[in-house]
């Protein structure tokens, strides 16, 4: 049997302009480099279908997510119920090449009885009872809030189902522990980003960037206390990302040494990070791998990271750890008055050598195919 593969993806993951799309598009280019002949399933909402996909995939289906309130009133979770589709199923029971369901997202028939025949593995992109729970307590509006609480407590019973996949890929040493209870078969795959070589730039930057998908408010409110870390410091701080809530957008109008820039493009994003002096990255929980840790690591100049952005990645070392406004303050400084230079860069070229995509790529392929 040729090395074909059903990947079924959440979204479509072109343009890879946030965390999960990253991960998706560029395990996609990877494995395609390894000879891996790939059939993609995209569940469409919020994006178009995209022939960029076409230059890596043999073929590429896209099917409509169901967005009715009555999904919400299931006890199988919301983001889950909402990507039902009798035609995905139908095309990954009619042959026997294995299947990765890229998120719990897309596992609603993970298990089912007509796919016994052939492997079905899940890419876990994070804890997602962990990850609702940290919207819910980040949530302002009361009904989203709840909505959040009551996706949460369906996900986590969810999870059970995880015993069902020939194994899971986890993204993060913390994530392939939790898991490993649910399902034994359980390896830890790092995140996917595009990156061959560290291309960050030496020198220094004249400005500090946070940047991240504002549309999420997990994210938004971390940009609320960078901009509270950085008020009286005297650097410029620009915030960048995607469907920024209206509050930040008004707290950063407010704020002269603060610059807002909207959904940038990817190349726009790209020389924002080059050129920064330092990239801010707080977190408030533990959850998966931020892609943009890595993408900050491999591109950008000084990366300062609350503990919980780097706890149990091995990328602690190569980042400048702070908590609290106090120590964010002196930490910044410390960054921005000194050079990034090349011995910077080899510092971080060991740890980051086990995120490079081609070796992760090649690990995928020998856990579902062999060596």
């Amino acid at each position: 049997m040729s090395k074909t593969l059903h990947i079924v993806s959440f979204s479509v993951p072109w343009p890879p302009d946030y965390g999960g799309a990253m991960d998706v598009f560029y395990k996609i280019k990877a494995l395609h480099r390894l000879g891996v002949r790939i059939i993609l399933h995209c569940f469409l909402y919020n994006r178009i279908p995209s022939d960029e996909l076409l230059k890596y995939c043999a073929e590429v289906y896209y099917y409509p997510r169901n967005p009715a309130f009555i999904n919400q009133l299931s006890l199988i979770p919301y983001i889950i119920k909402s990507r039902e589709s009798r035609s995905l199923l139908n095309r990954l029971a009619a042959d026997g090449y294995p299947v990765l369901f890229e998120g719990l997202h897309t596992t609603l028939y993970l298990g089912h009885s007509t796919l016994k025949h052939k492997q079905q593995w899940v890419r876990a992109h994070n804890i997602e009872h962990d990850y609702y729970h940290s919207l819910a307590r980040a949530e302002g509006l009361i009904h989203r809030k709840l909505f959040f609480r009551l996706e949460a407590w369906k996900l986590e019973k969810y999870s059970l189902h995880l015993s069902a996949a020939t194994g899971v890929m986890a993204i993060s040493p913390g994530d392939a522990a939790a898991l490993k209870s649910g399902n034994p078969n359980t390896h830890l795959v790092p995140a996917f980003h595009g990156y061959e070589t560290i291309t960050s730039k030496t020198g220094k930057g004249d400005y500090l960037l946070y940047h991240g998908d504002l549309s999420v408010p997990e994210n938004n409110h971390s940009a609320e206390f960078i901009l509270e870390v950085c008020k009286n410091l005297p650097y410029k701080l620009i915030v960048a990302g995607k469907n920024p809530a209206h509050k930040l957008r008004q707290i950063i109008a407010q704020n002269q040494d603060a610059v807002l820039i909207e959904n940038p493009l990817a190349t726009e994003m790209e020389n924002l990070i080059r050129n920064a002096g330092a990239i801010l990255l707080p977190a408030q929980q533990t959850t998966g791998l931020r892609l943009k840790l890595l993408v900050s690591l491999f591109t950008g100049r000084h990366s300062i990271a609350s503990p919980q952005m780097v706890e149990k990645t091995g990328l602690e070392k190569i980042c400048h750890i702070a908590s609290g406004k106090i120590e964010w303050q002196k930490t910044i400084q410390r960054c921005m008055s000194t050079p990034f230079t090349t011995h910077h860069i080899e510092q971080r070229k060991a740890p980051l050598e086990p995120f490079l995509d081609d070796a992760n790529a090649l690990q995928i392929k020998n856990l579902i195919f062999g060596e």
